[in-house]
């Protein structure tokens, strides 16, 4: 069994690998803190928490055999452990006198008010400090070598934040803007202190896709998170940042590394695999004539929409909602491309746009890949659009 350790990137990658035929088994983790605190074990008086007030859809999928354990005694034997650097959730939890840590969603403090005296009698709040995460995932590595001495371990890094990637990129580990520059020969250093264990660097990886592809950031990761400023009602800032963490083109690139190391046992990068100088320039913003945005928009792929959608906020003199209720139709049920159209209703809320809210409404509705809380939340979040837009 190939195990995937982490976040959603160890998803994708994961069913990359399942589909080439391989057996592939996906958990997501919390915090290296968790199984740090307690490493194989589920602590017991947690489990028997968890089993007399059914906590686990508070736990995010992040279940406690996943927070403490990862691969269960249940479980099949490993063959391959590949781990990436995963964001870590908040609020973590610290109990008192045996000073295990774990996560689990406060809202489960409304649901059984019993289990909320219980924490707040027993449990502190974690604050890690900043700067520490790499040195806690070393930890969780030793902790993981020891209880499997002989499995090769596979550490995916996270792709740097170059200045080509603008407009400011995105990690949704917190502290990776911070420690990108530095953290290249840490994770080298793991490959010499610590057993049969390999670091793939995307850099490599992704420098070989643009070399054969758009040489625009936005062709491979269009979408754009925003945080507005609004003094008295009215928004007065805007701060754009570049989500470099869901690139489609990277994982059947990366599975055939991963397939490489099972039969060869190691990872090589060609010619091609090598960052370019380009990466170190100032990102250049891209504008498009109107009918290439209506061409890009009414694709129905979701990289061409949100890239045309993203573009909007280069020109924010012009209301283009217009555009988008003229290619309602064929816009894709994305939870990325719709934070991007929030954003830009708050900006223009233009009453037309509650034309594209119609019919994006019945789109999601039978949109049910990502099960029904997504679906249900997508859903809640057009309605508030709509009511928004039209006062």
């Amino acid at each position: 069994m190939l195990y995937f350790l982490g976040n959603c990137q160890m998803d994708f990658l994961g069913r990359e690998l399942e589909t080439a035929g391989y057996p592939c088994t996906y958990r997501v983790l919390a915090s290296p803190f968790t199984y740090n605190s307690s490493p194989g074990v589920i602590p017991e008086e947690l489990a028997a928490m968890d089993a007399k007030f059914g906590l686990e859809k508070f736990y995010h999928d992040r279940k406690l055999s996943h927070q403490f354990q990862m691969i269960t005694p249940d479980d099949p034997r490993p063959q391959l452990i590949v781990m990436n650097l995963f964001h870590e959730n908040s609020p973590l939890f610290v109990h008192g006198s045996d000073k295990y840590i774990f996560f689990v969603n406060p809202a489960a403090w409304e649901d059984q008010p019993e289990f909320e005296v219980w924490m707040k009698d027993n449990c502190g709040v974690v604050q890690a400090k900043p700067g520490s995460y790499l040195k806690r995932y070393r930890e969780m590595l030793g902790h993981l070598r020891e209880r499997f001495p002989k499995v090769p371990i596979v550490v995916v890094s996270r792709l740097s934040h170059y200045p080509a990637f603008g407009p400011d990129p995105y990690s949704y580990l917190d502290v990776w803007s911070d420690i990108w520059r530095t953290a290249r020969p840490v994770l080298r250093s793991w490959e010499s202190e610590i057993d049969d264990l390999t670091v793939v660097e995307l850099d490599h990886i992704f420098a070989g896709i643009w070399s054969k592809s758009e040489k625009k950031i936005e062709a491979h990761c269009p979408f754009l998170k925003f945080e507005l400023t609004e003094e008295n009602n009215t928004i007065t800032g805007l701060h754009a940042s570049r989500d470099v963490e869901h690139i489609g083109s990277m994982w059947s690139v990366l599975a055939g590394k991963i397939e490489q190391f099972l039969k060869e046992g190691r990872i090589d990068y060609s010619e091609d695999e090598v960052v370019p100088d380009e990466w170190l320039r100032p990102w250049q913003p891209e504008k498009f004539p109107e009918d290439k945005l209506i061409e890009m928009l009414s694709s129905g792929a979701n990289y061409q929409c949100a890239r045309a959608i993203g573009s909007f906020f280069l020109d924010l003199g012009k209301d283009y909602t217009e555009l988008l209720a003229k290619t309602a139709e064929f816009t894709p049920v994305c939870h990325n491309t719709l934070h991007m159209i929030r954003t830009y209703a708050r900006i223009w809320p233009n009453p037309v746009l509650a034309h594209w809210c119609q019919a994006h409404r019945n789109a999601a509705a039978q949109f049910t890949a990502n099960g029904p809380i997504y679906t249900q939340e997508y859903l809640e979040k057009i309605d508030e659009m709509e009511r928004m837009v039209l006062g």
